[in-house]
């Protein structure tokens, strides 16, 4: 009985190490800060270093790789823009050139280190109307506090119709560090979608 259990407890231990890693989608890289992000089709552009982002939705042409448009998710660190590629499954999970397995910057540039990729996907909803979304939202936390919840949870953060917007677990600090600056001098709050 002992042996039977054993065994079986090892053979779901080696499937569980046996099963592949999740593959994340590619980066291009586009521009560096104060750039201009030039994209071939519509899709998410990435503004900032890993753990510390700010994303938009880009329909045209491009968009300015500036802390105007995405707010600044790191301040006082040099940021970058890429762009989620099209196609899945062709692995890589950062910018090209970094290496196998390393994240957005790659552990030689002091950034996340490897297998370390963005803190959740950001949308940046800065001006626009979202009047679908508007009921539901409950605040959780004022600037420098921090929204605690269970689960994953859509987060917001900012004032005044200027907001960036993540998803989170287990709670997030409110403050610009964790979203960025979307609407600068003026005090801010988080609100979690219910």
């Amino acid at each position: 009985m002992l042996r039977s259990l054993v065994a079986a407890t090892l053979a779901i231990g080696a499937s569980i190490v046996a099963m592949p890693a999740a593959v994340a989608q590619d980066l291009v890289p586009c521009a560096q800060e104060h750039g201009f992000c030039r994209v071939p089709y519509p899709t998410r552009v990435i503004y900032g270093i890993p753990g510390r982002s700010s994303a938009r939705e880009v329909g045209g042409r491009g968009i300015p790789c500036s802390n105007e448009v995405f707010g600044d998710p790191a301040p006082g660190i040099p940021k970058r823009c890429a762009y989620i590629a099209r196609g899945y499954g062709r692995g890589g999970d950062g910018w090209p050139g970094d290496g196998p397995g390393r994240g957005f910057g790659g552990p030689d540039r002091g950034f996340d280190g490897p297998g370390r990729r963005f803190d959740g996907p950001r949308d940046d909803f800065r001006g626009r109307d979202r009047g679908d979304d508007m009921m539901g939202w409950q605040s959780c936390a004022r600037e420098h506090g921090f929204c605690d919840f269970r689960g994953v949870r859509r987060v917001r953060y900012g004032a005044r119709g200027r907001f960036v917007e993540r998803v989170s677990r287990d709670g997030t600090p409110c403050d610009n560090r964790a979203f960025g600056d979307p609407a600068p001098g003026v005090p801010k709050s988080c609100q979690v979608l219910n």
